[in-house]
Formats: structure tokens, C-alpha cells, sequence
């Protein structure tokens, strides 16, 4: 009977945790609108793992409790004694966790929306100490299960009142055309090469040993520095972010996939970190599949677009499988000229290097072709095979930080980061030599690399990824430089944020910054003469302006 009694009492704090997990995962999901049985449904799916877990730990931890502490034994079958301290502890485990999610997502919450997160966490924390406190008086002042019977009463209604606060959430703001500007004719051009995993642990080494020429005549001739983005470092996330100048709890992109809950209608496209919640697929009741919403906001493109310019964009990312390479002789050609060492070299890694040189190589082609034959206004560019490649080559640049790695491999692989470096030095040579008078090149990335952790790389090794050694989960600061007509020489751009760009590029081009942008335009970048021909011009939001054709 006692054993059926603590599993039953550890079972309904299985229960609860899940409902707090429940809540967690919806206050990540803010373009979901949250209804009451979307906590049961979410519960439901949770118990069988994080469930098990939480009632198992509460089991055990109140079986130590016993051990080590003489108190009489209850005789109802619920132990109000057993759900005060599960709720509480459980509660304040999940505190923990609701903490280090809120602050890596913080970007997805507008004002309004964190007040919200804010509230509930105080509200659950008050009721987590609150259960703690009648506990100990319970055992220490006077022995009256009202105490209990207060704490759990505590618990569950904060935990509703969190929930409430979930379903209230400030809803998305819905523009208004309100007024509307005739397009404007856009004389000065705009190249971004947004080359991802830019790092300047690798740029200033590389550029004082002169192997990196355009960047250092970028650096001498423009004006850059460190570019700050933000967590979660999603690359889809990140992009929309340069092209908005919004972060995502105003542009609503949140993830490059959508995640998939057996009896949850609709999808998810957020999921707590920090829990192993992704490994859910590895049992088969997660579906992960890519996902690529239309953008809620305008970018840049579109107001380009809307202003009667020219856009030329690189294609989204192509995946291609190490093993399904396609015939491209001029990346073939590169390679070899590249890593003639590696040509038959059979590591699996070098597979993945080849992929993102054929990948980078096409879409570059590609992009130059459509740049030559219709001159753009605005031409943006993403290559990201760098940012592969540091992935898995990272510890051979820097060995000293993962320990024990042979020297033959060391001297195999350790110039490969360097190598792929010196071929984006070569494409920043081909659009310098391609720019025109009244044009700026933007060369940015919006995230670094930065090393592996311990934890993570014993983590990914259990995974089947022992190859990793590097992320940029953390939001290492990226890079950013500036060259062109009106651009000041030599400056310092360090402090510049990802969402800055836009709002930037807007101001060079002659258009209006929109207010409701969380970048600014950063004019310091340009030269004194530039900014008193231009003055900056603002307008609250290009969501509430329709663009009239030009007549």
C-alpha cells in the first residue's frame, strides 16, 4: 500500500510538471494563439518522458526524506505533505529553466509580451515559496493540514493564473493604411554580401599576415567593426532580422522548421532549449520538418520593390547531402586549388567542405550573373559555407582548447578555416572591382564561432556528432564593414546590432526609417559631407503606408 501510495503521489507531480513544461513551450510559440486544452493536450504528450522523470525524482526525493527524517506516517492515500514539497521543488526546478529559455528568447518578446513571462514567473515563485513556508510551519509550529491545504490550493491556482496570463497574450499589431507616399526614384545602389560565420578571431590574424587583402583594404578604406546579433542564433531568425531591422517578436519569424505534436492541432515553431527537448524525434514523437513562412512585415526587398527599384537576392540555401554532390567543374577546379592536399582524402568532414564550397561556389556564380545583367539598387547575398565548415574543422585551427588531438591531423586540417577565408578574400575582390560610383558594399556576417563546450561536444558525441566543434548557439559577435561612395574611412563601426542594417541602408538610399524598427540608423558611419546632403527622415511604420507608383 505505501509503495502504491508514493507512486500514485508521484505521478500527480508528474503531472504538474508537465503543466508547467505545457506553459513554458506555448510562451515560446507566440504566433500561436494559446487555448485552454492546449495545455492538457501538450501535458499529455510530455508525461510519458518528462512525466516519468519529474515523478520518479519526486519518489525519490521523498523516500530520502524519510530516510533521513523521522516523521509519523500519513494514512491518506494523497499525502498532502509529499504534493507540498513536490509542487514546490518541482516549481522552483522549472523557475530555473523558464529563466535561462526566457532570457536565450528573450528577442521574441515585444514590452507587452514580457510583462507577461515577468508575472508569471513571479506569481509561480510566490507560490513555490509560499509552499515551503506552510510546509515548515506545518512540521515546526502547528501540525494543521490547513497549512497544506492552503500551499497546494496555492500552487494550482498559479499555475491557472500563469496560464491565463498565456492565453491573454498581446496579440501581433495589425497594420492600418493610414497614408500613403508616392515612390521615390532610388539613385544610389546597395551590395550586401552577407557571408555567415565571419569571425574576427580569424580576420585579424589572417589580415597581419597578409593573406587577406581585401579585407584589410576594406578596413583601411571603410568603416567597420564587430556586428552584435542575439540569441536564438537561427540563421533564418538572423536573416530576417538584417532585412527588417526587427527583431523577432515584431518580424514573427522564429525558427527555419516547424515541429510537429501528436494530438496538438497546428504546429509548433519554438521549443524550450537546456531539456533535450529536440531528442524527443529520436523516439519518434517529435516531427521536425523545414519550414519557410511568408514574412509578416515588410524587409527591404519588398520596400525596394514597392519603390519601383531593382532586387537582385541569392537563392535560399540548397541542401546539399555530402554524398549527392552535383557536377560543377568550376567548383571541382576551386577545390583543387584550394585543398589540392585534401583532394583524396576520404574523412567524411572533407565531404562536408567539399558540399559547402559547391554550394557557396553555384550560388555565387549564380548571383553575380543576375547582378551583371540587370544592375540591382539592391543586391543581397548569403553564402554559408564558412559557417559549415568552422563547424567541423574549428578544433584543427585551435587545438590548444580541445585537448589531445593528433599532430598529423593538426597538420592535415589545421589551414582549412584559413584557406576558406582567403576564398571569401577572392569575392570581395570580384564585387569591389564590379562596384560602381554611386554604390556601398555591405560585407557582413551576423554571428561569429565560437568553441564547443565540454558539455555539448559529450552531448554530440552520444548524438553521433563527434565531429563538431564548433556553434555560434551563444551569439558570438559577428563582423561588418562598409566601403563605398559616402562611406567615412578608417571609423570604427563596433556597436552596430544585426537589427542596424536596415534602417541604415535605408537612410543611404534616400528612404524613410520607420519608427517601429528596434534598429536605428547609423549615421556615424558616413562621412560629414554625406549626412548634410541627406538628411535622415523618419516615418512611424512602412506597415501603416501604402507606396503609389511614380507617375
Amino acid at each position: 500500500m505505501r509503495v502504491l501510495r508514493l507512486l500514485a503521489n508521484g505521478l500527480i507531480c508528474g503531472i504538474y510538471f508537465c503543466f508547467l513544461l505545457a506553459l513554458l513551450v506555448l510562451d515560446l510559440n507566440i504566433n500561436r494563439p494559446a487555448a485552454a486544452f492546449d495545455f492538457v493536450r501538450l501535458a499529455v504528450f510530455l508525461f510519458p518522458t518528462y512525466g516519468l522523470l519529474a515523478a520518479l525524482a519526486s519518489i525519490l526525493t521523498a523516500s530520502l526524506y524519510r530516510f533521513f527524517v523521522t516523521r509519523p506516517s500519513e494514512r491518506n492515500f494523497l499525502s498532502p505533505r509529499f504534493l507540498t514539497l513536490g509542487f514546490s521543488l518541482l516549481t522552483l526546478i522549472f523557475l530555473v529553466v523558464f529563466r535561462e529559455n526566457t532570457i536565450h528568447f528573450a528577442s521574441f518578446f515585444t514590452p507587452a509580451v514580457r510583462r507577461s513571462v515577468q508575472m508569471q514567473a513571479a506569481v509561480l515563485f510566490l507560490a513555490a515559496s509560499a509552499g515551503l513556508v506552510l510546509l515548515f510551519r506545518y512540521f515546526h509550529r502547528r501540525r494543521r493540514a490547513a497549512f497544506l491545504g492552503a500551499s497546494l490550493a496555492a500552487a494550482v491556482v498559479a499555475l491557472a493564473a500563469a496560464c491565463l496570463l498565456r492565453i491573454a497574450y498581446p496579440a501581433a499589431d495589425t497594420p492600418f493604411r493610414l497614408s500613403s507616399m508616392e515612390a521615390k526614384p532610388i539613385a544610389r545602389r546597395v551590395t550586401i554580401l552577407n557571408l555567415e560565420g565571419l569571425s574576427f578571431d580569424f580576420i585579424y590574424p589572417l589580415v597581419n599576415r597578409r593573406l587577406l587583402p581585401n579585407f584589410a583594404y576594406l578596413m583601411e578604406n571603410g568603416s567597420w567593426g564587430h556586428l552584435a546579433g542575439f540569441t536564438p542564433s537561427d540563421t533564418a531568425v538572423l536573416r530576417r532580422t538584417l532585412k527588417t531591422g526587427k527583431l523577432p517578436g515584431k518580424h514573427r519569424r522564429l525558427s527555419d522548421v516547424r515541429y510537429t505534436i501528436p494530438g496538438l492541432p497546428g504546429h509548433l515553431e519554438a521549443v524550450p532549449r537546456f531539456i533535450l527537448f529536440r531528442q524527443l524525434k529520436q523516439l519518434g514523437l517529435l516531427k521536425i520538418e523545414p519550414y519557410d513562412p511568408p514574412s509578416a512585415v515588410k524587409d527591404i526587398e519588398m520596400i525596394y520593390g514597392e519603390e519601383q527599384a531593382v532586387v537582385v537576392r541569392s537563392e535560399e540555401r540548397t541542401a546539399l547531402a555530402p554524398e549527392t554532390l552535383p557536377e560543377a567543374p568550376a567548383a571541382d577546379k576551386l577545390f583543387l586549388s584550394l585543398y589540392k592536399d585534401l583532394q583524396d582524402e576520404r574523412a567524411p568532414i572533407c565531404r562536408r567542405l567539399e558540399a559547402a564550397l559547391i554550394r557557396d561556389r553555384i550560388t555565387e556564380e549564380r548571383a553575380f550573373r543576375s547582378k551583371a545583367e540587370l544592375p540591382p539598387q539592391l543586391f543581397l547575398l548569403t553564402l554559408d559555407g564558412l559557417d559549415d565548415v568552422q563547424t567541423y574543422f574549428y578544433k584543427y585551427s585551435v587545438p590548444a582548447e580541445f585537448g589531445e588531438i593528433r599532430p598529423d591531423e593538426i597538420q592535415k586540417f589545421g589551414t582549412v578555416i584559413e584557406r576558406y577565408y582567403q576564398y571569401y578574400d577572392q569575392i570581395i575582390s570580384k564585387y569591389t572591382a564590379a562596384m560602381k560610383d554611386d554604390e556601398i558594399l555591405i560585407v557582413c556576417s551576423p554571428f561569429g564561432v565560437a568553441p564547443l563546450p565540454f558539455w555539448k561536444r559529450l552531448v554530440e558525441w552520444v548524438l553521433g556528432n563527434a565531429d563538431v566543434s564548433a556553434y555560434h548557439e551563444q551569439a558570438p559577435d559577428g563582423a561588418v564593414f562598409f566601403y563605398g561612395s559616402g562611406v567615412s574611412r578608417g571609423r570604427s563601426a563596433d556597436g552596430l546590432r544585426l537589427a542596424d542594417l536596415a534602417p541604415t541602408l535605408l537612410y543611404y538610399a534616400g528612404l524613410p526609417v520607420a519608427k517601429d524598427m528596434d534598429g536605428f540608423a547609423r549615421t556615424t558611419i558616413f562621412t560629414r559631407e554625406f549626412k548634410e546632403r541627406n538628411p535622415l527622415i523618419a516615418i512611424s511604420s512602412y506597415e501603416d503606408v501604402t507606396i503609389r507608383k511614380r507617375r
